[in-house]
C-alpha cells in the first residue's frame, strides 16, 4: 500500500503526501539515530547539508559556517548573506558558529529538533545529540549525496520530493553531458584549486573518486586522475602533464579574476597546450568543492556551458 501511495503522489505531482512513519531510525556516518516525530525546526551545518535540506524545500532555523563565507558579524545574529545558496534561503537562519564546532549555547535556544551537518563535526556528535537528533553525513566523495539524501528525506518526510530531485538530477545531467561530450572528445581535463598568494603557482588536483572529478566525469568529461587525494602539483607538473583543458578553481582569498591574473602572470603556463587553445577555465572552488549537492550540480552545469560551450 505504501509503494502505491508513492507512485500516485509521484503521478499528482504532490509532495506533500506522509510517508515515514515516526519513530524512525536514521544510520549515518556517526551512528544511528531515532527521529521520533516529524521535524519542524531543522539546522544545517554547512554548505552541503544547507544544499540537501533545500533540495528539499527544508528552511532551516539555523546555519553553521566558516566566518569566511558569511557575512554576519556575530553568533546568534540572523545571516543574510550566504554564498551561493543565499538567494534560495527565506528563512533567515541564525549563525551557530563554526560548522564543526557550532555554538552549543545558540544552538539550544533554537530549540531545534533536527540537526544536519558532515561527519567532519563527529568530534561534537555527543554534544550535538543532546540538543536534538543530529545527522551526520559523508559528503565529499562522487555520489555521496545520492546515497544520503534519501536518509535525510526519510527523516525529514520528503521522500517524494526526494524522488522528484533525483528525476531532475539525471535529466540535468544527461542535458549537459550531451553538449560538453561531443565538445570535449578525446580530450584530457585536470581540475585544480588554488589559493593564490604565496601559493599561486602551487595546485591541489581534482580526483575523479571525489565529489569535483565525479561530477564532471559524469557529464562526459575525461578527468585526468591524480595520485592520490589532493595531490600537490607544480606549473612544471602542469607542464609535464599538458592537459587539453585545465580547470582551476579559486580558493581562500583567491577569486577566479585573481586566479586568472596569477596564471597569466608567468610564461610557464604559456607552454600548455590547454592555455594555447584557450581552454582554460576560472571558477569558485566554493560552489564547485565545497557544496556538493543536487543544487550546486545543477548551477555548476548551467556555468560550465557558459563558460566551455557558450554556443
Amino acid at each position: 500500500m505504501r509503494v502505491v501511495l508513492f507512485f500516485l503522489a509521484l503521478l499528482s505531482g504532490g509532495s506533500s503526501l506522509a510517508l515515514t512513519t515516526y519513530p524512525v531510525s536514521i544510520t549515518h556516518s556517526a551512528g544511528s539515530t531515532i527521529v521520533r516525530t516529524k521535524p519542524v525546526r531543522v539546522v544545517a551545518l554547512g554548505p552541503h547539508a544547507l544544499d540537501l535540506l533545500l533540495s528539499l524545500g527544508i528552511q532551516p532555523v539555523g546555519y553553521g559556517e566558516a566566518s569566511t563565507y558569511i557575512k554576519t558579524p556575530a553568533f546568534g545574529s540572523p545571516i543574510r548573506d550566504i554564498r551561493v545558496l543565499g538567494s534560495r534561503v527565506t528563512s533567515n537562519p541564525v549563525n551557530v558558529g563554526d560548522r564543526f564546532n557550532p555554538s552549543l549555547e545558540i544552538l539550544a535556544s533554537l530549540k531545534p529538533d533536527l540537526i544536519v551537518g558532515e561527519d567532519y563535526a563527529a568530534q561534537v556528535y555527543p554534544q550535538l545529540s543532546r540538543l536534538a537528533p543530529t545527522l551526520l553525513f559523508k559528503g565529499i566523495d562522487r555520489n555521496d549525496w545520492q546515497k544520503t539524501l534519501p536518509l535525510l528525506a526519510k527523516a525529514v518526510d520528503r521522500e517524494v520530493t526526494y524522488a522528484q530531485v533525483l528525476k531532475s538530477y539525471t535529466a540535468n545531467v544527461q542535458s549537459t553531458r550531451s553538449v560538453l561530450a561531443p565538445r570535449f572528445k578525446n580530450q584530457t581535463v585536470l581540475v585544480v584549486w588554488t589559493s593564490g598568494g604565496e601559493s599561486k603557482y602551487t595546485f591541489n588536483v581534482s580526483k575523479r573518486s571525489d565529489w569535483t572529478g565525479g561530477l564532471l566525469s559524469d557529464l562526459g568529461l575525461n578527468v585526468i586522475d591524480g595520485e592520490k587525494a589532493d595531490a600537490v602539483l607544480s606549473i612544471e607538473g602542469l607542464v609535464a602533464l599538458n592537459p587539453d583543458v585545465v580547470l582551476v578553481l579559486a580558493a581562500g582569498n583567491s577569486t577566479p579574476t585573481r586566479a586568472r591574473a596569477d596564471w597569466n602572470s608567468t610564461a610557464l603556463t604559456s607552454r600548455l597546450q590547454a592555455t594555447q587553445k584557450g581552454q582554460v577555465y576560472f571558477l569558485d572552488y566554493h560552489l564547485f568543492r565545497r557544496i556538493r549537492g543536487p543544487i550546486a550540480a545543477q548551477l555548476i552545469e548551467r556555468q560550465l556551458i557558459k563558460e566551455m560551450a557558450p554556443n
